[in-house]
Parts: C-alpha cells; sequence; structure tokens
C-alpha cells in the first residue's frame, strides 16, 4: 500500500478483507504484475491517491458477487479494466472511451489495486478467462490491451507494413507480437541494458534487433527500407532521444504512435511533424472490446505473455521485483497474495 505522498511511503500491510457491494465482484487474486506504473507510483511520479493498495495488471477467480450480478458466479476465471471508477455520462463513457473520463479513477491508484489477496470491481470492467489462458498469462491481459489498442485500434498496423518498435519493455514486446500478427515487417530497438530483451524480441518474431548504442536507429531504419523510412513507429521507451529517433526514422507521411510516458518535458525535433507530414497518435489505456480482442489472441497463441514472466514472487517480496524491473532484469514481474 502506498501509505501517503511522497518517494516510497509503500508497505505491506494486515487490511481486512473487503466487502462486495450491489453491482460489483469480489475477486481473489492469482497474480498481479508490477508495472512501470507502479514504479512511477513509488518515486510519486504519477497520479495517485494515498492511501491506497498498487496493483492493476491482474488475473482472478470470482469469490462473490454483489446483488444484481447475473452473469458471474463463485469460480469463474476472470480479469478486470483498469477504470473503476467513471461518470457513466460523459462523451468518453458513452462512446466507450472510458480511460479518457475527467472523473475516472483507475485501479491501484485511485481506488484500491490488485496486490492483496481481494479486490472488489465493478462487474462491468470484468472479462471471463478463455481455457487456453493460464492464469499467469492472464494476469498480462491488461498490458496486451494496450498493445491491441495501440497497434490495431489506434494506429492500425496492415500486412506488409514496416514497423519501428522503440522501447522493448512488456509493452514494446507485446506490440510486436500485435504487429507480427498483422503481417508487418518489424525493427525493435533497445539499449545495452536490453540484450537480453532484445534476444526475447528476435524469438518473439523480430525482423530486426537494434542495440541503439552499437549502431545508429536511423541509419538502419532507412538501410532497410531503401532510404524511405519505416511506415509507422511506436515509442515505448518513454525517453526523448527515443522520439526524437522514431521522428527521424519515419517515412514522409508516416505515423507515430506514442506509448511511452516521459514523466518530464524534454527537447523534441518536432519540426520533423510539420516537414514530413507525419501523424502523430497519443496512446493511452484501451476500450472494452480491446480486453476481447486481446484474450482471443492469447488464447489462440497469437499474443505469448508467458516468455515475458522473469519471476513469480510472494507479495511480501515486491521491493526485490519493483528493483529487478528498474535495472531492467527481466521483463515482468508477478506478485501473489500470501496468507
Amino acid at each position: 500500500m502506498k501509505t501517503k505522498k511522497g518517494i516510497g511511503n509503500i508497505e505491506v500491510l494486515d487490511m481486512p478483507e473487503p466487502r462486495v457491494g450491489p453491482g460489483q465482484v469480489k475477486i481473489a487474486v492469482r497474480a498481479a504484475g508490477i508495472c512501470g506504473t507502479d514504479l512511477h507510483i513509488y518515486y510519486d511520479e504519477f497520479p495517485n491517491r494515498p492511501p491506497v493498495i498498487l496493483g492493476h495488471e491482474f488475473s482472478g477467480v470470482v469469490a462473490e458477487v454483489g446483488e444484481g450480478v447475473e452473469w458471474l458466479s463463485p469460480g469463474d476465471r476472470i480479469v478486470a479494466q483498469t477504470s473503476a471508477v467513471t461518470c457513466g455520462r460523459c462523451r468518453y463513457c458513452l462512446t466507450g472511451s472510458i480511460a479518457m473520463c475527467r472523473e475516472r479513477r483507475g485501479i491501484g491508484f485511485g481506488v484500491n489495486g490488485a496486490f492483496t489477496k481481494y479486490i472488489i470491481v465493478p462487474h462491468q470492467i470484468v472479462h471471463k478467462v478463455p481455457e487456453a489462458v493460464d492464469d499467469l498469462s492472464a494476469a498480462m491481459t491488461e498490458p496486451a490491451s494496450v498493445a491491441v489498442h495501440s497497434a490495431i485500434e489506434r494506429v492500425p498496423v496492415a500486412a506488409g507494413d514496416r514497423v519501428l518498435v522503440s522501447g522493448v519493455g512488456t509493452i514494446g514486446l507485446l506490440i510486436l507480437q500485435v504487429a507480427k500478427a498483422q503481417g508487418a515487417t518489424v525493427l525493435v530497438a533497445g539499449t545495452s541494458l536490453d540484450r537480453a530483451r532484445l534476444e526475447l524480441a528476435k524469438s518473439l518474431g523480430a525482423d530486426h534487433i537494434i542495440n541503439v548504442q552499437e549502431q545508429d536507429v536511423v541509419n538502419v531504419a532507412m538501410d532497410l527500407t531503401d532510404g524511405e523510412g519505416v511506415d509507422i513507429a511506436f515509442e515505448c521507451a518513454g525517453a526523448a532521444q527515443s522520439y526524437n529517433a522514431c521522428l527521424k526514422a519515419l517515412r514522409r507521411q508516416g505515423t507515430l504512435g506514442m506509448v511511452g510516458l516521459y514523466g518530464k518535458t524534454f527537447e523534441a525535433e518536432n519540426e520533423l511533424i510539420p516537414m514530413k507530414e507525419l501523424q502523430v497518435i497519443g496512446i493511452y489505456g484501451h476500450i472494452w472490446v480491446t480486453w476481447r480482442r486481446a484474450l482471443t489472441l492469447m488464447a489462440k497463441g497469437m499474443i505469448k505473455t508467458r516468455p515475458l514472466i522473469s519471476a513469480v514472487l510472494p507479495i511480501t517480496r515486491w521491493e526485490e521485483g519493483f528493483r529487478q524491473l528498474e535495472a531492467k532484469e527481466g521483463v515482468k514481474y508477478l506478485l501473489q497474495p500470501v496468507d
């Protein structure tokens, strides 16, 4: 739990078991992923409402349903979207883009999250998990949904597209898989700290991997596209150098999908946007149907999340997972509740 504002201030505490209300679902958490957002909350670089339990990527089993919830039963394996509180009446809620609601409060920073034994969520954001997707894989449905929202819904990738994925964290490695499933040729870029992740990207289908500290990503992109540039770039690193490299590596009238969060201002070579007639599209979260699409691709083996799981830790070892993620040792660390 984040107990108060400021850097750190995260503790493992004994909490009373939450009670389910009308229209709600009580979920027994099976596994919950540590996300880069959790690191930002640790450093107080992301909006949060302490005291609050962290964790928004998770899988679980229905423990109890509240009054009026008839489509779920105890024992159902489920995952849940992250928008726990929305107004339900704004243009964004009414068109399905609930992550854009101005009154939104998200799981793990606005309301209590999944780094715990039980979590309460509204039934409207719940999705059943296909039998072909195991509990640990299902815990990564949220980042898989971000990848689907990125490369299918916001910046649709088509067969034959040449795509640059800059950044090899969880989201970058999942966008790689979605782009490959769409028939694209994919270049993946990372740093020397990402050597193991770059090799993982290769095993997941990347056509070319680029260590930006050994090769110039723009030169490589141009060489591989006969000097034209890539059709689409996804900036997933949240770093100024990565952003500017994406602008340079894109062909004229190409599209940049901005996925990474920066946390601070930086100098950007934005004159390339009008000069090359680039489209820059922001990507944040997902919509309801995204989760169905992500779970379908996971069940068909077109998105593989298990290879990204580096370790499964008891929640009492959360600091170890945070440290390793921050040091880029591995990719995804999952936490499980303890009795």
